[in-house]
């Protein structure tokens, strides 16, 4: 006789390299549609300014707090999460393409905060894939994977989605009838097209490659369910050893790090005068040192465990927030840049495995929606915390810069005191649950895969 057992298998290669791939792809939805593009056209050609762009992501980032935890518990009720995944992928992809025929402020805002929720909310699926692809192969290195290939992705977007908006007429000559939908002149627009493609094109390997296995039988219910489930776990989150302290430890290090990034090229232009291309060669080189840390930290999790390599990394972001927060001239801030990518990778690489370690199986699209929301959380209020130390402190001058990215030290200490309390458990035994089935001879013991 013999029987079934989800052990021993080893995600396949496809797999592993469609789930980074679809890293790569959505970073550059990211760059586009919620750091550059998108952003810079509402505001200089639609007119809209900065309250409109900073109210219109706002918006956004309410809607995925309320809506990242339910979204992960539907993964889990219903034990699927590649249809999810894609779905919401598709439409992410549509309304990005809508973009470019919105005529106005309304419409425009409209478009970006239905497009970026359903972005985000395909990332919790994706996230809960994690133990999917890295049976057999290490959850650090295969989120290492990711995180990685998200930040070529950045490189990428940036690059060839410039062509389109500086070289409108160039590329509209070259695509032919295929280009109507490019304007002539130097247009943001012209870069929501191309995003839309080129999302969803690096997306299709995760749909078909990607397995989606179950860990137990689905259950019925919708979104009402899926809320409940959510209150429920929180009100028991004590049950899940860690998780709490954990969850806190990521909105605080998250909070720093969203706030560091955020403020990386205002602080070089306010306190040493640093122009447009200075700051852009040094965001690019410290994506390439962003790129190093997601693989290199990747091992580290696999070899100590996600706990420690994770504390490595907050430690390598208080050094570079000490660093750029009392640097005496610019180049120090070609030290620290790197420094920040480095940590950057880190901590996304690390925090994934960190989480499928200590959730249970049957809830790990739950517990990676409440990630999710942590990190939504902290990226509001780090950002606004330093906007009112910048006006408190405005009459200090460059100071007042010096210190707000200081006081990010802070918080850096407070989030390693509490990752302190997180148990130095490994993701090896949820990733087991995962795994391929292999055949297991009850007789002999004998592994047929």
């Amino acid at each position: 006789m013999s029987a079934r057992r989800p052990s021993g298998g080893r995600a396949p290669a496809p797999a592993v390299w469609a789930w980074a791939l679809y890293d790569f792809s959505n970073t550059i939805f990211s760059v586009s549609i919620l750091s550059f593009f998108f952003p810079v056209w509402l505001g200089d050609e639609l007119g809209a300014g900065a309250g409109a762009v900073n109210a219109a992501a706002a918006l956004s980032a309410a809607l995925v707090l309320l809506t990242a935890p339910a979204v992960g518990a539907l993964a889990d009720l219903r034990q699927r999460r590649v249809p999810y995944l894609a779905a919401l992928t598709l439409l992410a992809c549509g309304l990005t393409a809508a973009l470019d025929a919105a005529g106005g402020v309304v419409v425009a805002v409209a478009l970006f905060v239905a497009a970026d929720l359903a972005y985000q909310s395909a990332l919790v699926f994706y996230n809960a894939l994690l133990p999917v692809v890295a049976a057999g192969r290490g959850a650090g290195r295969v989120s290492g994977y990711g995180t990685a290939a998200g930040y070529v992705g950045s490189i990428f977007a940036l690059l060839v989605l410039t062509l389109f908006v500086a070289r409108g007429e160039e590329a509209r000559a070259l695509l032919g009838p295929l280009g109507w939908w490019l304007e002539p002149g130097e247009t943001g627009s012209n870069a929501f097209v191309p995003t839309a493609v080129l999302y969803l094109l690096f997306s299709l390997p995760a749909f078909f490659l990607v397995p989606d296995p179950r860990v137990r039988e689905p259950r019925p219910g919708g979104l009402g369910r899926a809320y409940r489930d959510v209150i429920s776990t929180v009100r028991s989150i004590r049950r899940y050893r860690g998780m709490a302290p954990f969850i806190l430890a990521t909105l605080l290090y998250t909070d720093a790090a969203n706030t560091a990034i955020a403020n990386m090229a205002l602080y070089g232009r306010e306190v040493f005068g640093m122009q447009s291309q200075d700051i852009r060669n040094l965001l690019l080189f410290s994506t390439l040192f962003a790129v190093a840390g997601s693989f290199g930290c990747g091992l580290l999790s696999d070899r100590w465990g996600p706990r420690r390599a994770l504390m490595a990394v907050l430690v390598l972001w208080l050094a570079a927030i000490l660093l750029a927060a009392g640097a005496l001239s610019a180049w120090m801030l070609y030290v620290a840049g790197p420094l920040v990518g480095a940590a950057l990778g880190g901590t996304w690489t690390a925090g994934r495995p960190m989480l499928v370690a200590l959730s249970p199986p049957e809830k790990i699209g739950e517990f990676f929606g409440l990630y999710s929301f942590a990190g939504k959380v902290s990226a509001v209020a780090g950002p606004a915390l330093t906007a009112l130390l910048l006006f408190w402190l405005e009459e200090l001058g460059t100071l007042a810069y010096r210190l707000s990215v200081g006081s990010l030290a802070l918080v850096m200490v407070l989030a390693m005191a509490v990752l302190a309390r997180v148990p130095d458990v490994r993701p090896a035994g949820v990733v087991d649950r995962y795994a391929p089935e292999v055949l297991v001879s009850r007789e002999n013991g004998e592994v047929v895969r």
